[in-house]
């Protein structure tokens, strides 16, 4: 394995105005040349969650190693939290996507198989870049070019969707938007496309810090839409729970966590039936 930090404001050129983060840590996979094939990888753009308040370090490398297991070249974005909010945030996720888009075929990966996983807020803030790519702060940063930010798959688990106060968690949504955009303006299920990316969706019913709610009105927009969309809500467990296992969560554990864990290979399948597989090529 080969990993690299990314600087992404350094990669563009675009000054920092106060951002400290906006990196890329890269989990990538080595060329084994004494193999006649090459392997021309997906790549998995991975995006902690934290409340746009810290970037969870359960929910990042522990999640790329087990995506790398799978094939994907892995890269975990470090993004800038409260109290910066927009465009920090959405730019930072753009960055990264339209930096993997860029770069693909030189890390040897398929540009056109990028997909996204985020979780809690990281799962608002895939959502941004899977629905809401052509953000107008986006636009004035990339123009035309801002169509390549948009994945090609997203992965949301249990994720921050709506600015609706019965479900919303509120500091997500202030956190993010501050005073500078409306909380409608990023309150995802509002804003969905046909173009939208294949979306899978997990979460736990009993979350009490993000409402199953979120994940229920983003499936009924992505379906209405007629975009391919597939949820899976398990019965029991609590919110921020990532891979569900030892490396992530303190012993003793409850026996359905060993369910909960079914989540990351039935998002494995999901993408697969979407193209995202490693492909073998003579040198």
């Amino acid at each position: 394995m080969e990993y690299r930090v990314i600087d992404l404001y350094d990669y563009f050129r675009i000054a920092r105005s106060g951002a400290e983060r906006g990196q890329l840590c890269a989990y990538l996979h080595d060329d084994l040349t004494e193999l006649p094939h090459r392997r021309v990888r997906p790549a998995m753009l991975v995006i902690p969650g934290g409340g746009y308040g810290s970037v969870s370090q359960r929910e990042a490398e522990p999640v790329a190693v087990r995506y790398f297991a799978e094939g994907f070249d892995c890269f975990v974005l470090n993004y800038d939290v409260a109290p910066l909010g927009y465009p920090f945030q959405i730019m930072e996720a753009g960055m990264a996507m339209l930096y993997l888009r860029r770069e693909g075929k030189r890390l040897t990966q398929e540009p056109r198989r990028i997909a996204v996983v985020g979780f809690s807020a990281g799962g608002h803030l895939a959502g941004c870049v899977s629905y809401l790519w052509d953000d107008r702060a986006l636009k004035e940063a990339f123009g035309a070019e801002c169509e390549l930010i948009r994945p090609d798959a997203s992965v949301l688990s249990y994720a921050v969707v709506t600015a609706d106060e019965r479900y919303w968690h509120r500091g997500s949504i202030e956190n993010f938007c501050g005073d500078k955009v409306p909380h409608d303006a990023y309150s995802l299920e509002k804003h969905i496309r046909r173009e939208a990316p294949p979306t899978f969706l997990w979460a736990t019913t009993p979350d009490d810090c993000v409402p199953v709610e979120n994940s229920l009105m983003l499936y009924s927009a992505l379906h209405n839409a007629g975009v391919s969309v597939e949820m899976h809500l398990y019965e029991s467990g609590w919110h921020g729970l990532s891979t569900a296992d030892i490396e992530v969560c303190e012993p003793p554990m409850p026996s359905y966590f060993a369910h909960v864990q079914s989540w990351l290979p039935a998002s494995v399948v999901f993408l697969r039936a979407h193209g995202f597989a490693v492909e073998v090529l003579p040198r």
